[in-house]
């Protein structure tokens, strides 16, 4: 990878020259130097440079989004070589929003590492658009997500049907949904929250208030202590739901949505990448 890109992204990331040439182990007029052979070559400023003030250019920003993409795939490719005829090992990088992270994959990853040991796997959870972000960065491989997602850089398939349900408490009611209730949902940029105001919004039902948890466990909790209503998957409720803990308040099977796989477009085909998604789709 150009070396001056690299030298870039890490200014950026570390908001420091000096930390910069320290972690790089050169000097910090070579970082200076770095930075002003990009401004040259793309005949633009990149960094604010005022006092203590540190602040990305709008050019500054495209470019430093562009470098990451390419330090993916640097990556991507190193990882390639790796792979021994038709023996794969390597690092597999998912990304995984909360319901698909906490309640489905570890089974799945269970059974393929069973067949292919050798491939280390690294699972990391946010809610589906700071996923989506990081596929379209290249810092993971491939992206599993609940909800909808609209980025040019990205390509989305369904892979399964997810059964949601409203759930309360044991004793709660229809009639304290619909007369207005304290709805319990995630937080912003989760495939959870925008299903639950699908529902309210579709439903018309009043709503008293709201309580922000970032975690399906902390809204589930918050729900079993008898706060209020949501909208959820029902895998994370299931337990609950058999030993009469709580209810739902739909028909089974009336509320579904997608689990999809995410893929950035620009990336090199990669078969420990394939070899997994083939898996995940036979064996739902």
């Amino acid at each position: 990878m150009d070396e001056a890109l690299r030298t870039y992204i890490r200014v950026v990331e570390l908001k420091s020259f000096t930390k910069a040439s320290e972690e790089l182990h050169i000097s910090q007029p070579a970082v200076s130097l770095q930075l002003k052979k990009l401004e040259q070559q793309y005949d633009t400023e990149l960094i604010y440079r005022q006092a203590k003030k540190f602040v990305l250019t709008a050019t500054g920003e495209k470019l430093y989004h562009r470098a990451k993409q390419l330090e993916g795939l640097y990556k991507q490719v190193e990882d390639e070589i790796s792979l021994y005829h038709h023996h794969l090992k390597g690092r597999l990088r998912i990304g995984a929003s909360f319901t698909i992270g906490e309640y489905y994959l570890p089974k799945v990853i269970a059974k393929f590492h069973a067949l292919y040991p050798d491939i280390t796997i690294e699972l990391i959870i946010e809610n589906t658009a700071k996923i989506a972000d990081k596929v379209e960065l290249l810092q993971v491989d491939t992206g599993l997500i609940e909800g909808q997602i609209s980025k040019k850089d990205l390509e989305i398939s369904a892979f399964l049907d997810d059964e949601m349900c409203i759930v309360g408490p044991a004793n709660g009611s229809i009639t304290e949904i619909e007369n207005g209730a304290t709805w319990i949902a995630r937080e912003e940029g989760s495939g959870t929250r925008e299903y639950l105001e699908h529902v309210i919004s579709t439903s018309g039902w009043n709503v008293t208030e709201r309580v922000i948890a970032w975690s399906n466990m902390a809204v589930k909790q918050m729900v079993l202590e008898g706060l209020g209503y949501t909208v959820i998957s029902k895998c994370v409720v299931e337990t609950e739901i058999k030993r009469g803990k709580l209810r739902t308040f739909n028909d089974a099977n009336t509320l579904l949505r997608k689990f999809s796989v995410l893929k950035n477009k620009q990336t090199l085909e990669n078969r420990t990448v394939e070899t997994f998604l083939q898996f995940l789709r036979e064996n739902k």
